[in-house]
């Protein structure tokens, strides 16, 4: 019985010591890091500092008032830094204890720091000369260095040093020797900000055009039009189960909800989506911008025309001249394909609006029918729902070398979207 009893003492001892030790931990488990970020000179709050904490790589960033805080932390040595452009950074040591704030404030001083007036310049097809600005937006001397990506891209000056005011970089094409194919290459600018090298990149991009999420596309001259060589893909992706609405967002499909669909073929779009909410274009050159780039717009049915005319008077092997050569993405045989053109159609499928046969959208036809709107819209089938107007469309087939032209029972089906350019203005 002794045994027993011995045994039983020790039992409650280690339970007495365990739960003692759980108390003392979850106090050590309280302890916060709190301060301020101000400007040295004018002792005025800094707001949107970034705040990190190491080793645990916390971040947080700093209100109005300049503060930040830090909560829960383990009692223990920290290492906490703070930086934003044009300041120096600023890094301190700071010790936790249990159940208190540590009050850490910082006081950055302004260094030299870059500000440039563009991030990336479009040559186009015909611009051979562009420039932008480097401002020093810090205090004390900027020095900055230039390199290009490629030696028809000149830039002068390729050095140079700024205590205040900007200076004027010119960048120059050479356009030599090189493809008719979108070029995307950069300028990479190293300036010396105090201790630090801070790295910017300048994206030159040259015989495309540029929608407004900044992807860059080809384009091809066919009889005396201009057209983008790859299908739209800007814009914000939404679900299929998502009608789109006009919120001032561009919104796209992407062919089975799958976003690398989009990256191959494009977005697809809903007619009126395309068109902006804008009524339809029905002169013979489009007026209708739409979600096309500046200085582009949304093709008629007579540009789709003329399109196709240039090609081939008969339309019977147009198609087949517009389309992409390989079945890479287009299913055999791809029947005529040449892409003679250039154009480099692509077959995108369809994404079906089944709203008044199922409640649900479906998508159809990827790698069989490539599918483009024109600007035209005709008249609605059921009385007050607009979204039921027929819609144009033109239409490739992978076992066809024709063309075919449709009128869209639902402007909420989403297919791709081609851009042509605007005409020189008079």
């Amino acid at each position: 019985m002794k045994s027993l009893k011995n045994i039983w003492i020790l039992i409650i001892t280690v339970i007495g010591f365990s739960a003692n030790g759980c108390k003392t931990e979850e106090i050590l488990l309280h302890g916060d890091i709190s301060g301020y970020v101000t400007d040295t000179e004018t002792g005025q709050p800094i707001q949107s500092a970034e705040v990190i904490l190491n080793p645990i790589n916390d971040t947080t960033i700093t209100g109005i008032d300049g503060k930040y805080t830090f909560t829960s932390l383990i009692p223990g040595n920290y290492v906490i830094e703070t930086s934003i452009p044009p300041y120096a950074k600023d890094i301190k040591n700071v010790k936790v204890t249990s159940a208190n704030i540590t009050e850490i404030d910082f006081a950055l001083h302004k260094i030299p720091y870059p500000r440039f007036s563009e991030r990336h310049l479009d040559f186009g097809f015909d611009t051979t000369l562009k420039s932008f600005t480097i401002t020093n937006t810090g205090t004390g001397k900027l020095n900055f260095t230039l390199t290009t990506s490629q030696d028809w891209i000149t830039v002068s000056p390729n050095r140079g040093e700024i205590t205040l005011g900007t200076d004027t970089i010119k960048v120059a094409i050479n356009k030599a020797g090189l493809s008719e194919k979108k070029h995307i290459e950069s300028i990479e600018i190293d300036s010396h900000a105090g201790q630090d090298i801070v790295r910017d990149t300048i994206g030159i991009y040259l015989n495309g055009v540029m929608d407004r999420d900044y992807n860059y596309y080809n384009i091809v001259t066919i009889g005396t039009q201009t057209w983008m060589a790859e299908n739209l893909n800007t814009g914000v992706q939404i679900s299929n189960l998502i009608p789109a609405t006009n919120n001032k967002i561009i919104e796209k499909y992407c062919y089975d909800d799958n976003k690398n669909n989009c990256g191959i073929y494009g977005g697809l779009y809903t007619w009126q989506e395309m068109m902006e909410y804008n009524p339809s274009d029905n002169e013979t050159v489009g007026t209708t911008q739409g979600i096309c780039p500046e200085g582009w717009h949304i093709p008629t049915s007579v540009e789709w025309t003329n399109l196709f005319i240039a090609l081939d008077p008969y339309p019977f092997t147009a198609g087949g001249k517009l389309k992409e050569k390989d079945t890479a993405h287009w299913n055999s045989p791809n029947t005529n394909a040449t892409n003679e053109s250039g154009f480099s159609a692509l077959p995108g499928g369809v994404m079906v609006d089944l709203k008044y046969w199922v409640t649900n959208f479906r998508f159809d036809r990827l790698g069989f029918e490539g599918h483009y709107w024109a600007s035209q819209a005709l008249f609605n089938d059921i009385p007050g729902d607009p979204t039921l107007g027929k819609g144009a469309d033109f239409i490739l087939y992978s076992d066809q070398g024709f063309i075919d032209s449709y009128y869209r029972l639902t402007k909420n089906e989403g297919i791709s979207v081609r851009c042509i350019k605007d005409p020189p203005k008079k």
